[in-house]
């Protein structure tokens, strides 16, 4: 019993040490696009690889605010969408996101995108960024609600309901092409 409990344990081991096991799976349905949790794992990701992460991402999301704010909505979605893409467009950043760390630059524009134009979604992102990070939402929250500016008035006021969580009609829609609509939903992407 022994001489077999000991074979038994040294072909365990000799399998183990000859590497991994090529598996077949059976192919996987396809997984719909959730922009919440591939922008937090984009985010877990930059978190765990860069030691002042946070900080970089708020001082970026309070410029980009600032910036917004001083625009019209059509301006606004351009250059979200420039800054959120770093040289690429919005479906390549959409196919990366999740798998890749992201910029400050690039996660706070999409984070103020987000919050214009899906503001039903934005509370579940904020959710999670607090959860990555205590006080990150938090902070996050208290400059969109500081938003102060020249820029499109209505805009002015979805930024500041972002921040106080207030629920808001509908999201604004840039743009004639709807970019930042579909890419924040399960749409095929623009």
């Amino acid at each position: 019993m022994r001489f077999a409990l000991g074979a038994l344990a040294l072909a365990f081991a000799a399998r183990a040490s000859a590497g991994p096991v090529d598996v077949a799976l059976p192919p996987a349905a396809a997984v719909p696009y959730s922009f919440p949790s591939a922008y937090l794992a984009g985010v877990s990701l930059s978190l765990k690889s860069e030691p002042f992460y946070a900080s970089r991402f708020l001082n970026s999301f309070e410029a980009h605010v600032a910036a917004v704010s001083a625009m019209g909505a059509a301006p606004a979605a351009a250059y979200l969408a420039k800054e959120a893409g770093g040289g690429g467009t919005l479906a390549d950043v959409r196919a990366s996101l999740g798998r890749v760390a992201l910029t400050p630059d690039a996660a706070s524009a999409l984070l103020v995108a987000n919050a214009l134009a899906r503001p039903a979604q934005f509370g579940e992102v904020m959710d999670g960024l607090e959860t990555l990070k205590p006080g990150l939402g938090r902070r996050a929250a208290a400059v969109l609600v500081a938003a102060s500016g020249r820029g499109d008035r209505a805009m002015l006021a979805a930024l500041r309901a972002a921040g106080a969580r207030r629920p808001q009609a509908q999201g604004l829609t840039y743009g004639p092409d709807g970019r930042w609509a579909t890419f924040f939903d399960g749409a095929s992407a623009p």
